[in-house]
């Protein structure tokens, strides 16, 4: 890495350490690479070891956003340790809940929202209240593969795995591997 870029980054750090306390975020030892979107009205929380990657140079599988945090009013993000994420959107009006040794591959999107009401007179009137919002669980040693989404109110269970490219809007069991749109069981991870 050129002594350019290092200064870029060690600057991108200094923002973001600014961001994340302007925004209320309580974290440890973090480290993140390029600058994250944070917007923080609820309780945020990242343990210790966290590693972020939010820029297209520090992803060689691509990385079409930056990652974002988003917590809205009365909701609560919490992350534990060892984390990594690349490239990811998070968006919590509820409750999400991260283990540790958790990673999420480049452009993946959780949200424990549908952002809009699906009543069609509710979304003229009021397009962005009166959504419906369920807590997501992501248990510890999971591993989330590129492009996937994971939807309003889904478990996944220790140690499971989530196919790139996935849609799961289900509860996905402990040990298994998960995978396609919507994701299904395609075997134990054993």
């Amino acid at each position: 890495m050129t002594l350019i870029r290092k200064l870029v980054f060690a600057l991108f750090n200094v923002f973001n350490s600014i961001l994340l306390k302007m925004n209320n975020v309580q974290y440890g030892k973090i480290v993140i690479e390029g600058i994250v979107l944070v917007h923080n009205k609820g309780t945020f929380r990242i343990a210790d070891r966290a590693k972020i990657n939010s820029s297209r140079f520090k992803n060689i599988i691509g990385g079409d956003t930056r990652c974002s945090f988003v917590v809205k009013k009365n909701a609560s993000l919490t992350i534990g340790e060892n984390f990594r994420i690349s490239n990811s959107a998070i968006y919590c009006a509820e409750r999400i809940d991260i283990g540790d040794n958790v990673m999420v591959g480049g452009s993946c999107k959780i949200w424990d929202s549908d952002f809009h009401p699906l009543n069609p007179e509710s979304r003229l009137k009021s397009p962005n209240e009166e959504y419906v919002t369920r807590p997501i669980r992501i248990h510890n040693n999971v591993f989330i593969g590129g492009c996937s989404i994971i939807l309003k109110g889904v478990t996944i269970g220790e140690g499971a795995i989530i196919g790139a490219g996935s849609v799961v809007s289900r509860d996905v069991p402990a040990g298994e591997i998960w995978a396609g749109n919507p994701a299904v069981f395609i075997k134990k991870t054993t």
